[in-house]
């Protein structure tokens, strides 16, 4: 089907619709039919040249004016001022025509740049009309497709805690708690478990100390994700590799379990070199003390055995 047979069904279509609307309507006034229009045409003439004026000549002279583009009369809106746009009627059978050329010098815009475009030239196309023409209109109605299948997004799926969290700031500056103007907000993507904290300020080394915090308790996640930008995520990491560099770098072999360790060894503990050399030191005094309680044991009782003999 050539772009002539086309235009030819979508204008058939256009009026066909568009005058199912104006039947269910009392007032149609922003419709003139090319018979109306010339009628109107020649009531203004006659207006004008009347010297004793009625109502209705005062009437007509108020909503319509003549202006003659290329040998036609045109009716068009009364100038109020020197150098005021001139508004055009638009007869009924022409409609079509019209929004068709707005909409495609607009770039095949909505309704609202049709109606911005078009009302600063012509007096009498209508919203209504507009969207008549918008929902016959394939090249829209292919581009309304395209978009909403980019808006489809599969969800991202994990199976295991930890396997994805999110991080994200919420802006409290304009309703700030004391000292406190942001929400830190750490997110497991699988149970949907949320922990808040109260941050001063946004800097990356603030959130990083609440996310080690975190860590510490529940563990790191595999992938940690953020909308604040890479830059910041980057911050984040370097700064929590400052504060405990044994996190990243280090292949995972043991897990932290909750334990009472020496405040001066947790000081120095950097790796988890570091950490099962405290434990083995630990184990190894453990072992000390438990040998030393059992010597002492058996010198009592041998002891207390003496002093039976006795």
């Amino acid at each position: 089907m050539s772009d002539i047979d086309v235009l030819a069904k979508m204008r058939s279509r256009f009026y066909d619709r568009l005058s199912e609307c104006i039947e269910q309507k009392s007032s149609n006034h922003l419709y003139i039919s090319d018979g109306k229009y010339k009628e109107l045409i020649k009531e203004v003439r006659e207006a004008k040249a009347e010297e004793k004026k009625k109502t209705i000549h005062y009437r007509r002279l108020k909503r319509f004016d003549i202006m003659t583009v290329d040998n036609q009369d045109k009716l068009i809106v009364p100038i109020a001022t020197e150098g005021a746009s001139v508004l055009y009627y638009v007869p009924y059978e022409e409609l079509f025509d019209v929004i068709n050329e707005t909409h495609i010098s607009v770039g095949h815009g909505g309704r609202n740049r049709i109606l911005a475009e078009a009302g600063r030239k012509y007096k009498n196309v209508s919203s209504e009309a507009v969207l008549i023409y918008l929902r016959l209109c394939e090249a829209c109605e292919k581009k309304q497709k395209s978009a909403k299948k980019g808006l489809v997004v599969k969800p991202i799926i994990h199976s295991e805690m930890n396997s994805r969290a999110q991080v994200d700031l919420i802006d409290m500056q304009s309703n700030p708690d004391n000292n406190c103007k942001f929400i830190f907000v750490y997110q497991d993507h699988l149970t949907k478990f949320v922990i808040l904290r109260a941050l001063r300020t946004k800097t990356a080394e603030e959130v990083a100390y609440n996310l080690l915090d975190i860590f510490t308790t529940f563990g790191a996640p595999c992938i940690l994700h953020s909308d604040n930008g890479r830059e910041f995520c980057n911050k984040v990491i370097q700064n929590m590799c400052e504060m405990w560099g044994g996190m990243f770098g280090v292949p995972m072999r043991m897990g932290l379990a909750t334990s009472v360790l020496p405040r001066d060894a947790v000081k120095t503990m950097n790796s988890e070199e570091d950490l099962e050399t405290v434990l083995s030191n630990i184990t190894i005094s453990g072992n000390e003390n438990e040998l030393n309680d059992q010597e002492k044991d058996s010198d009592d009782d041998a002891q207390d055995n003496d002093m039976e003999g006795k």
